[in-house]
């Protein structure tokens, strides 16, 4: 059920394009079927910062496969239990945020993966179609499921090297505002003493072999965010979407009725 979206997903993370997705927040079907309608290479089900848990994921997941659209959910933290719900209900990939450490990296590796290559338990139940697929999804899940770690501390970034070392993740994501706030740097801007260390933490993940990722506020941000080196990008949400869109309205009825 979920072993083609996630395999696709991988695909393109190996090709040498830029992948683009974009946030959803707003936990309802419709919501999530009209932002796979549109066309991004994922989406990224925000499980930390927005009001969808991880148990609603079997009633949504189906609209967005529907339209052929690969999913990511963030967990609300590191702990193996939403990381567990949330690929037996058949997600494409797991983000984790707030990886401060090589022994976190490797821990949250562990839950992701079948034995002997990690510790997650068996009971895809939702992943396998309902374990029609049973076998298969056991052969292919490790290498299929994609795992994306965030950074977005002082102290994760110290540890970046030894983070990156880590093998069994295919993802290094930057959190930018997080980032910057742990800094002590201006929320928002990505230039100055932020870009640095964006720059550092792109040829490190190259290096490393992994890619980089990163929120881009906006379009314009990302022809120098790829020039640095980063190639996977959330932009966007469906909130802001809806946010963007009734404003423009708003704005062009009020100038209307100003003639």
């Amino acid at each position: 059920m979920s072993l083609p979206l996630a395999k696709r997903l991988k695909a393109r993370l190996s090709a040498e394009k830029p992948v683009f997705g974009t946030w959803v927040g707003i936990p309802h079907p419709a919501v999530i079927e009209l932002t796979a309608r549109a066309g991004f290479d994922f989406l990224l089900l925000d499980g930390e910062h927005s009001p969808i848990d991880v148990n609603a994921l079997a009633s949504l997941l189906p609209a967005a496969e529907l339209h052929g659209a690969p999913t990511i959910f963030r967990t609300r933290w590191k702990s193996p239990d939403d990381i567990k719900a949330a690929l037996d209900a058949g997600i494409s990939g797991i983000m984790v945020p707030m990886i401060e450490s090589a022994q976190e990296a490797r821990a949250v590796v562990s839950h992701c993966r079948y034995a002997p290559a990690g510790t997650r338990g068996i009971g895809p139940w939702r992943a396998s179609g309902y374990y029609d697929d049973f076998g298969a999804y056991l052969a292919d899940a490790n290498d299929a499921t994609t795992l994306i770690l965030q950074l977005e501390s002082g102290q994760g970034l110290a540890n970046l090297e030894e983070i990156l070392a880590v093998e069994g993740f295919d993802v290094l994501f930057v959190g930018p505002a997080d980032l910057a706030s742990s800094l002590g740097l201006p929320i928002g801007r990505f230039d100055g003493e932020l870009r640095d260390v964006l720059v550092r933490v792109a040829m490190a993940a190259k290096k490393a072999g992994k890619r980089a990722a990163i929120d881009a506020q906006n379009t314009s941000l990302i022809p120098d965010l790829i020039d640095m080196g980063y190639s996977l990008f959330t932009v966007g949400s469906d909130m802001g979407f809806i946010q963007a869109s009734g404003r423009s309205l708003v704005g062009e009825l009020a100038a209307i009725a100003e003639r």
